[in-house]
């Protein structure tokens, strides 16, 4: 029994598609883990928002704590002014009861919500309020522990009008508050160690005499208990610290301020001892003395225990404040409350993705299939087919339909790099074209205006200068026969007396003489410039010829010498010429100077750039300046060979180094220097065009070299060598 041909071809078996290789899974992955990649950015964002805000809460509190002390240094101060006001009020009525004097102390310390101790002395050598009294130093002196007040006169220890609290306002000439000092307080029955400072002002009388000096103490106890609260979030402490860095105010342990015997010890306990604080101290003196009156840290202590550390300095007497939180207290809940957000976040996201992509990959699923049906088919005729459609994937059984596309694509890519590149050569030469256009019918103009400009002022000129000499031969005849005149007839005419001592014929004589010299000066000097824009333009000169190189450099100097000399804006631009003894050079004259043109307007754009941000100092000190060297140079090979003697003596070629004391060409802008249409100047000052033509003019028709040798803040360069004959020969 014969069988047919479709039953000798066995049905290609239905191939399954990996879970973990199928679109679906690799979609849902790739979805899943770039919304990761936002939700990660997303919640570092909110961690880094809400930990500045816990900062802020903390610099928050820290502001106002610091405010309300320095509202009550403020006071503190008002107070002991108006003590010293009331002092001077005493004197000059004339009281010197020294009574008197104690009383108003009484009942001013009375008064006083924050002083323990208030008290005057007058100098020794100058006693005016007192004069009964050589160490007078009436005070009153508030018991801490029961509040009472004990106010008295009399003479005082002689060594008190040497201590701080009495010389230093004496020195300073205003009040100042003084460093926190322990000390035994004897006054006080029983004697007691005190540990305050004190606001101490000199006072004067009306007629500037110095009276005494006052001060009131402030116990640093009363701070301690002012300072004695949390900072924020029931947690933290505050340190008050002097501009020297004595601890004041230490509210976790307030004996930690001061320990020991009063009389053997003047020094409070320092705040950079304490711990390891030192560093964080020298860090906090090195924001304050930038000028950051506040800011807020992080410290981690001997223990290891991390720390935030706000500071703020206190205007009155230069303290500083302090607040120290633990981190967890400040980013502790941040931490929570972020990581409780992404976690949320991501598991929605998933849930919510995981819902979308299925679908996605179901719909896309039932759209590919017709195609992926087309694909089984043509994998049958071809083994690299049969290769590409074993793959595991839906996509990968759609690569055979690219597959015949991919070699035509190839093909129609190589055909556009070529046309491409003869595009690219082609916008190259007409950029050259045009560049070379545009700077020859801007020199054609610039020559054809110098030389219209020279030719008008030449002829007028030539007038004037050829009739000077006749002129002063008629002159000087002239003044010969009034001088035979006056020897032959002395005895003149009364009227023509008068008429010559009118004119002053003597001063007329001799200065007709100089005017006639210095009109000829200045017609020689007009002469000079006619000939030097002449020599510029070489209109009349297309072809070589031997010139000198320094006559082109020098009229092209006279046409830039407005822009040289000084102005309000500017100042002057030296010209420094260090010529060397060159030979007549074969050259095209005028494109010569059109070279000589664009390179000196170069470095005088960047000298006038450059000058416009430095002080005058720096002016006066290094001038701008243009140097401007030539050379002439003989080849290697020439010295070395064994020509005849006037043939070695002959320089090969000439060297014309142009340079400027500017700002440089930076290093981006080095590699582009001499391409077309290339510039670093402002819309409408420049083409780009200059050192372009330059160069071609140079290297193409002189054959010859430009070169540039800069570097920022050394100024620039240019190099410039042509032969002193050339190959084509003089017309």
């Amino acid at each position: 029994m014969q069988s047919s041909a479709s039953d000798s071809v066995s049905p290609r078996p239905k191939r399954q598609i990996s879970l973990m290789r199928s679109v679906g899974s690799r979609l849902f992955l790739s979805v899943v883990g770039g919304s990761l990649v936002g939700l990660v950015g997303t919640a570092f964002l909110t961690y880094w928002e809400l930990a500045r805000q816990s900062e802020a809460e903390l610099r928050s509190s820290l502001q106002v704590k610091a405010e309300n002390l320095d509202g009550d240094f403020t006071t503190f101060e008002y107070s002991t002014k108006l003590v010293a006001d009331a002092i001077k009020t005493f004197y000059e009525a004339g009281e010197r009861r020294e009574q008197v004097y104690v009383n108003l102390l009484d009942r001013s310390l009375t008064t006083s919500p924050l002083g323990t101790g208030l008290g005057f002395g007058q100098p020794p050598d100058n006693r005016l309020i007192l004069p009964s009294r050589k160490f007078a130093y009436p005070y009153a002196v508030r018991n801490p522990k029961t509040g009472k007040i004990e106010a008295q006169g009399g003479e005082a220890a002689q060594t008190n009008f040497q201590e701080n609290y009495f010389t230093q306002p004496i020195v300073a000439g205003q009040p100042i508050w003084l460093e926190p000092v322990p000390y035994l307080e004897d006054t006080l029955k029983p004697p007691q160690i005190l540990v305050s400072t004190a606001y101490s002002m000199p006072f004067y009388s009306s007629k500037g005499q110095l009276l005494g000096v006052l001060s009131q103490d402030l116990e640093l106890s009363f701070l301690s208990k002012k300072l004695s609260v949390q900072v924020m979030r029931d947690a933290g402490y505050f340190i008050l610290v002097s501009a020297k860095g004595g601890l004041i105010a230490y509210p976790p342990d307030p004996q930690v301020v001061y320990s020991g015997d009063a009389q053997k010890s003047t020094n409070l306990k320092q705040f950079p001892g304490m711990n390891n604080y030192a560093g964080l101290w020298q860090r906090l003196q090195t924001a304050l003395q930038s000028g950051t009156n506040s800011g807020i840290t992080q410290w981690q202590d001997a223990t290891g225990k991390r720390e935030y550390w706000a500071y703020q300095r206190i205007p009155s007497n230069d303290w500083v404040l302090m607040a120290a939180v633990p981190e967890a207290v400040v980013l502790g809940p941040v931490i929570r409350f972020t990581a409780i957000s992404a976690l949320g976040s991501i598991i929605g996201v998933s849930i919510v993705l995981g819902m979308v992509v299925a679908m996605f990959v179901k719909r896309l699923n039932q759209r590919l299939q017709p195609i992926m049906d087309e694909c089984n088919r043509l994998a049958e005729t071809s083994a690299k087919s049969e290769e590409l459609m074993n793959r595991e994937d839906e996509l990968g059984r759609l690569t055979i339909s690219f597959y015949a596309l991919l070699g035509q694509v190839t093909v129609n890519e190589r055909r556009l790099r070529k046309e491409t590149a003869k595009s690219a050569q082609a916008f190259q030469a007409l950029q050259q074209t045009q560049a070379q256009l545009i700077q020859t019918e801007k020199m054609s103009s610039l020559g054809q205006l110098v030389a219209g400009v020279a030719h008008e002022i030449n002829n007028p000129i030539n007038f004037i200068y050829g009739n000077l000499p006749h002129a002063t031969n008629y002159t000087r005849d002239l003044l010969r026969l009034i001088q035979m005149y006056e020897q032959r007839y002395a005895d003149l005419d009364p009227e023509i007396r008068a008429y010559r001592e009118e004119i002053d014929l003597d001063f007329l004589v001799s200065d007709l003489q100089k005017m006639l010299a210095s009109m000829s000066i200045g017609a020689d000097r007009i002469r000079e410039i006619v000939l030097s824009l002449r020599n510029f333009s070489r209109l009349d000169e297309s072809d070589m010829k031997r010139v000198q190189i320094h006559d082109g450099i020098d009229s092209t100097l006279l046409i830039l010498q407005n822009r040289l000399r000084p102005n309000p804006a500017q100042p002057a631009i030296e010209i420094v010429k260090q010529y060397g003894d060159l030979p007549l050079v074969e050259c095209y004259a005028g494109q010569l100077n059109q070279v000589f043109m664009n390179i000196l307007s170069n470095a005088i754009d960047a000298l006038e750039k450059y000058n416009e941000g430095r002080p005058a100092a720096e002016l006066m000190a290094n001038p701008a300046t243009i140097t401007i060297q030539t050379e002439a140079i003989k080849s290697e090979g020439q010295a070395a060979s064994g020509k005849a003697l006037a043939s070695q003596s002959l320089p090969s070629s000439v060297v014309i180094r142009i340079r400027d004391n500017g700002p440089g060409i930076s290093p981006e802008h080095y590699a582009k220097l001499f391409d077309p249409f290339f510039t670093t100047k402002p819309i409408g000052k420049g083409t780009g065009l200059g050192l372009s033509i330059s160069y071609q003019i140079i290297v193409e028709k002189h054959h010859g070299s430009l070169k540039c040798v800069s570097a920022p803040g050394q100024g620039a360069e240019f190099w410039l060598e042509i032969p002193v004959r050339q190959q084509t020969p003089v017309k």
